[in-house]
């Protein structure tokens, strides 16, 4: 048996992070969630609140991983960490944003500054489940991981009892 030994480009290999540690799968009662910001800070604080809370964060640092990531995974909640509107990567984590919710029926949270008028409306219109506006803090973003938990659950409950929504995030993984 060969192997090829090559060096990957450094911009197409993919920087996604997870919190499962040795290879250990998830345990039954851990939700998977999908988490994008460009803060290397903002990423630590929205994972050490998902893991708050019992969910299983794949973080991501930019639009482009955060979009190769929700093509490949299904997941049951997105955490979109926009940039300031001045920074050159907002337009293209919004389009990004955009498409992943085109693919998927995940739940969106979109993070912003409310510095721009009409970045609650575009996330509104997307059909964001929540819009926060300068979330700055672990319990904040505890809180919403809860939230998302319990309106999963609702979610669940509706469809019936035919598959539960723990299966389902667990398949992809």
């Amino acid at each position: 048996m060969a192997t090829l030994n090559r060096t990957l480009d450094p911009q197409l290999a993919p920087r996604v992070e997870t919190t499962n540690a040795g290879g250990r799968s998830a345990p039954p009662h851990l939700l998977r969630c999908l988490i994008v910001s460009g803060s290397a800070i903002r990423r630590r604080l929205i994972r050490a609140a998902a893991e708050q809370q019992a969910w299983d964060a794949i973080v991501c640092r930019d639009a482009g991983e955060f979009l190769r990531t929700a093509f490949k995974r299904s997941v049951p909640l997105m955490i979109v960490d926009l940039p300031k509107f001045e920074s050159p990567d907002y337009w293209a984590l919004r389009e990004a944003t955009d498409r992943a919710k085109q693919i998927s029926s995940a739940l969106v949270v979109v993070a912003g500054t409310s510095a721009n008028n009409g970045e609650e409306l575009w996330a509104r219109q997307l059909g964001a489940w929540s819009y926060l506006s300068e979330a700055h803090t672990q319990r904040g973003f505890e809180f919403i991981f809860s939230e998302a938990r319990t309106a999963l659950a609702r979610c669940e409950e509706a469809r019936g009892p035919s598959r539960t929504l723990t299966a389902a995030a667990l398949e992809d993984g």
